[in-house]
């Protein structure tokens, strides 16, 4: 039982820190949505008169800090449990 907790607990930290690195380390907060920016032609077909700027939003999730840190609160605390548990079974044995 208590194997079992520990190697949740370790799968639980191993995931968030692997999510948190797919999304590139980010050290910000969450984020729901990303920002696109793409260059636009003032007039069509004619570039060199000059482009501007267009930004839109896509509704993307990327992991922030948050991510490894809830792993590893998540961690720590079925650590401490699957310790109280086999303190536990060992004062039962006695």
């Amino acid at each position: 039982m208590t194997s079992a907790l520990r190697i949740l607990a370790l799968v639980l930290l191993l995931a968030s820190i692997g999510l948190w690195q797919h999304h590139g380390f980010r050290l910000g907060f969450w984020q729901t949505s990303v920002q696109v920016e793409t260059e636009v032609p003032i007039i069509e077909g004619m570039p060199k008169l000059g482009t501007q700027r267009k930004i839109e939003w896509k509704n993307q999730f990327v992991s922030g800090i948050e991510t490894p840190l809830a792993g590893l609160l998540a961690f720590l605390a079925l650590m401490i449990l699957a310790q109280t548990l086999k303190r536990r079974l060992k004062k039962r044995e006695n």
